[in-house]
């Protein structure tokens, strides 16, 4: 049963952020000269930014389903993952919603687009510091807190 909610919210949560509002913002700022972001060849990057987000997002939301741990905002989780991605970064499944958002802004070469993308990564951030993090002090106690020490929140480590 949690796999279904957990694949209902996901989706729910990604069709209305990750799909309707940049389908709004793009369109109702189509026509405006300001919202022009000129980037010529360089915009084929988004796509494969857009890849690797939808990638990133897909394999942290696969591999809490498979640790039988929760993805889901709010619902505390039961493992500490430190695996995979969550060995490179703290929060992959969120950042491959800002990588998703990031590439739709430089495909559409949208400022505006761009904007939200920013604005969306600035409250991960809020939720993530103010809400997420302490929940999981508080589950998962100094295992957590070594965890945060040696794994970076949003850029991937490479060592």
């Amino acid at each position: 049963m949690i796999i279904l909610k957990t694949i209902a919210v996901a989706l729910v949560l990604y069709s209305a952020f990750i799909i309707g509002v940049p389908w709004l913002i793009v369109t109702s700022t189509a026509d405006s000269s300001w919202g022009w972001l000129p980037l010529g060849p360089l915009r084929w990057l988004g796509p494969l930014t857009v890849a690797f987000g939808l990638y990133l997002y897909t394999w942290a939301l696969v591999h809490l389903l498979r640790r039988q741990t929760s993805a889901i905002p709010g619902v505390q989780p039961t493992v500490l993952d430190t695996t995979g991605w969550y060995a490179r970064m703290r929060h992959p499944l969120l950042a491959g919603v800002v990588a998703i958002l990031i590439g739709e802004a430089v495909t559409a070469q949208s400022v505006a687009l761009l904007g939200y993308a920013l604005a969306y990564w600035a409250w991960l951030h809020a939720f993530v510091t103010r809400r997420e993090e302490p929940q999981l002090r508080a589950t998962f106690g100094e295992a957590y807190d070594d965890y945060a020490e040696q794994v970076p929140r949003w850029i991937p480590r490479w060592k």
